[in-house]
């Protein structure tokens, strides 16, 4: 069997890309990741998150940075690489119990696609997920 080739973007990590990568895990449970914003390797993907500007979950394509976006929520909260993962797999992940996912949803991955498009205008106090995510990037020192 060939290995699965999942692609995300390079740089900064985010909090939609990390969890997108995380629940994939769960219902893939071997995977080769790459890391990239090239083209071609992005094309040869299996299954491609927060990168390439498409989102077809039928062809593996995650992205919400296209013109229009990906979609939002009832609430207006558009969905990040997370939500549109979390939509094909979420289900799958909770053994498909439909209460649980719907938990996890509203609960977990609603409040990353809301950080990660920008509709949340302040976090509570102490540190956020996203924050916690964003300490394993690079300083400036560090690059």
């Amino acid at each position: 069997m060939t290995e699965i080739t999942i692609a995300t973007h390079n740089g900064n990590f985010h909090a939609d890309d990390v969890f997108s990568v995380a629940a994939l895990k769960c219902v893939i449970p071997s995977f080769k990741l790459i890391r990239t914003r090239d083209l071609e390797l992005i094309a040869k993907a299996d299954i491609v998150l927060d990168v390439g500007g498409e989102y077809d979950p039928e062809a593996g394509r995650f992205d919400h940075h296209q013109r229009g976006g990906a979609g939002e929520r009832e609430n207006g909260i558009p969905y990040s690489s997370f939500g549109l993962i979390w939509q094909k797999y979420g289900l799958e992940i909770c053994g498909d119990n439909q209460d649980i996912a719907n938990s996890v949803d509203s609960g977990l991955v609603s409040t990353i696609d809301a950080v990660d498009c920008g509709h949340v205008e302040a976090v509570a106090q102490g540190i956020s997920l996203s924050q916690t995510i964003s300490m394993f990037n690079p300083t400036w020192q560090e690059d």
